[in-house]
């Protein structure tokens, strides 16, 4: 017989080695009675056990144990699930499955949506049988619809797995600073789905791909979601943010399909990357779920697959005054979902039990290997509100008390970007949908960094809209974003991420393709009046500011070979040749693209080699010229409110020689004087961003001081 061990997390199915027993245990502060349901085919059957589960005393974890002899005539893996009842639905001892017995409501005032017609899954499965789409494409056997919410749907629900996890050793990175990783965010099938492999579009065809991620300079790869959801939902899922399951890696993305082998094929993968030197981060969605939507605005139909089921008002946020009500009553008044983050429930945060959920998801990931974790939405995690109107507080909320928390289960979390620590990162997505006070960046705790959508914007219009741009903004993102961070080393800077344009359709279209569905209808870009040259030269400035900024530099995998999605911001839904990157036009000597691929890749590897980029003080490294060599004190200079001011000169002082970066935002040729350089050094030009032959930096001395930027473009020259 096998099962699942987990010594560290209390909650789930965990084998008692010494007893031989199982211990299965489950959260659910309103249930008023649990039955364990095991389940020797994961669908087709009824359940061949049926156990009643006790709620510890003065606790909220409902328990049972199953002796391990009890399981031995069954085949393996086991398939479990539960039955829950609570306030809107009494237990019965007649009760039968398929029936009304105990019925009071589909919803009550507290809103309570138990249903023990409905099986759930258990929120702590580390593996589901299957999809909710493979049982029922339309996703009416999980409905509380008058229709559906009497028929039992045992036989076709997912099931949780239980299996005996025998682990994999994980080879691990040498701890070193996180301001130097230069990060690629990924889908995990776009990456592999067109190279020559048998495991292209998997965790093992990323495994092995590692090899090419080092060779183009990065040091971290950040998958888009890579925990269970249904690729199915709302026709189609591609991105992965409906989240079933934060313990459960995708069965989509495994190689083999076979039961018990998909976590260890997650390990196999981040073991290959750790073993190139490239760390491992996962984009986490913790502020809503895939399950728990109100159908036709109706709201009792809503879907229920495993929160909901177990305990709704736990869970997720509630809209008015739903908690305030009396939980046997059961008028239909404002219950809905409240959905802050657009995606049709959000998760109570704020609550015990999902608290200790998102804790513990984030541990067992680490101790899967996993380096670093982006959380989307993270507003969500600073929301300390018991209603529908949120309450944003960076300091007695999650996201202020996981370091803590994490701690606690035995994981170390980085606290200073600046040193080489040993432990995991912490990385906001620091806005949410709407609502008052959505936007938070910078005001995350200090040891977490923040996605920089300030840089972003910056660094588009300097390319594409420069006289929308001031100096002053310029000088903001290469100093680390100061207006928001101050003295805190927290911006993740990038041009482009997987929400909105790619780098190349950025600098290609005026505005989005019509077909794109639920896309923006604004997107910061340009064509760049068609003229081959000219965008390359907004690319590489673009690229450029990227790389020499303060903060950590993140590109989309597919920006390096410049990858075209035809101008679609909002690809989430298209498993095509949309999203699959080809890597063969890159590689061509003398293409656009492959200019592009080397040019970025001589950054990459200049960052690497120039620590002055990615010190703490690098802010306090700069001084800045205007185009005569004075210089000036940006402080005093009115440069915020003058947008014709076209030319800054930023010079960056190294023990080892400096740097003279030059920057025009001027549609026309611009003559500037560079400072002299230093006794006994010349400067010599590395690249021009508006020169075809500068794609590699081979230092090329420069005679004179004098200097004719083309239009809107940058020059960088270095001290020897």
């Amino acid at each position: 017989m096998s099962f699942v061990t987990n010594s560290k997390i209390n909650l789930g199915a965990n084998l008692d080695f010494a007893n031989k027993k199982v211990d299965f245990r489950l959260y659910s502060k309103n249930a008023t009675m649990v039955i364990l349901c095991i389940f020797e085919k994961p669908a087709g059957e009824d359940p061949v056990m049926n156990l009643k589960m006790q709620k510890q005393k003065d606790s909220d974890i409902w328990e049972t144990s199953v002796k391990t002899y009890a399981l031995k005539g069954l085949k393996v893996p086991v398939f479990y699930g539960y039955r829950v009842f609570g306030p809107n639905w009494q237990y019965r001892e007649e009760f039968e499955a398929g029936s009304g017995i105990g019925f009071i409501s589909k919803v009550d005032a507290c809103g309570n949506r138990f249903n023990p017609n409905k099986i759930a899954y258990d929120p702590y499965s580390r593996e589901i049988s299957h999809l909710p789409s493979d049982a029922c494409l339309s996703l009416e056997i999980f409905r509380s619809s008058d229709e559906n919410y009497l028929k039992d749907n045992a036989k076709q629900a997912p099931k949780s797995v239980l299996y005996l996890d025998k682990g994999k050793e994980i080879a691990t990175v040498e701890p070193r600073p996180f301001s130097g990783e230069i990060i690629a965010e990924t889908h995990i099938k776009d990456m592999t789905y067109n190279v020559a492999m048998k495991e292209r579009g998997t965790y093992l065809g990323a495994a092995k791909f590692a090899p090419v991620i080092k060779r183009m300079g990065f040091t971290m790869v950040e998958f888009l979601p890579l925990q269970e959801f249904d690729f199915r939902e709302d026709g189609h899922n591609y991105w992965g943010y409906m989240t079933l399951n934060f313990f459960s890696p995708s069965r989509h993305y495994s190689y083999s399909k076979e039961y018990g082998k998909i976590l260890n094929e997650f390990r196999e993968m981040v073991d290959s990357f750790h073993r190139n030197g490239i760390k491992v981060c996962m984009d986490v969605v913790y502020n809503h779920t895939g399950e728990a939507r109100i159908h036709w605005h109706n709201n009792d139909d809503a879907s229920l697959m495993s929160y909901a089921l177990i305990d709704n008002q736990s869970y997720y946020k509630l809209t008015g005054n739903a908690h305030q009500g009396s939980c046997g009553d059961s008028t239909n008044e404002i219950k809905y979902y409240r959905q802050y983050c657009g995606c049709h429930n959000d998760t109570n945060t704020s609550n015990e039990g999902f608290y200790n959920l998102v804790a513990d998801s984030v541990a067992f990931w680490a101790n899967q290997g996993v380096d670093a974790f982006r959380f989307d939405l993270a507003v969500s995690l600073m929301d300390t509100s018991k209603d529908d109107k949120p309450e944003y507080c960076a300091h007695t909320s999650l996201c202020a008390n996981l370091t803590h928390e994490l701690e606690k289960r035995g994981v170390k979390v980085i606290n200073n970007p600046n040193e080489a620590q040993e432990g995991i990162m912490l990385i906001a997505e620091p806005w949410t949908c709407c609502g008052e006070n959505c936007y938070q960046l910078g005001n995350f705790p200090h040891n977490w960094m923040e996605w920089n959508d300030i840089s972003r914007d910056t660094i588009r219009r300097a390319a594409l809209y420069p006289d929308h741009i001031n100096l002053c903004d310029v000088i903001n993102v290469f100093e680390g974003t100061k207006s928001r961070f101050r003295d805190k080393y927290g911006a993740i800077n990038y041009i482009c991420c997987h929400d909105g344009f790619s780098l190349y359709d950025c600098n290609s279209y005026s505005k989005p393709n019509p077909d794109t569905q639920g896309g923006s209808p604004w997107e910061l870009c340009f064509d760049n009046r068609n003229n081959e040259q000219v965008k390359e030269n907004a690319i590489k400035k673009e690229l450029a500011m990227l790389f020499l900024s303060k903060g950590v530099p993140m590109m989309q995998l597919g920006d390096i070979i410049m990858h075209s999605k035809c101008a679609n911001n909002n690809s989430y839904n298209l498993d095509d040749s949309t999203n699959y990157y080809n890597y063969a036009q890159a590689s061509r000597k003398g293409t656009f693209e492959n200019r592009i691929f080397e040019f970025c890749k001589s950054l990459i590897e200049f960052r690497k080699s120039n620590s002055v980029f990615t010190s703490a003080d690098f802010d306090k490294k700069l001084s800045y010229y205007n185009e005569h060599s004075q210089q000036i004190d940006v402080n005093s200079e009115n440069l915020k409110s003058d947008y014709g001011r076209n030319y800054i000169g930023i010079k960056v002082e190294d023990v080892c020689g400096g740097f003279f970066i030059a920057f025009s935002k001027h549609p026309f040729d611009y003559k500037f004087k560079l400072p002299k350089a230093r006794e006994n050094k010349n400067w010599y030009i590395l690249f021009d961003t508006s020169n075809k032959e500068h794609i590699t930096f081979e230092p090329k001395e420069f005679f004179g001081l004098e200097y004719v930027l083309n239009p809107n473009s940058m020059v960088v020259f270095k001290e020897l």
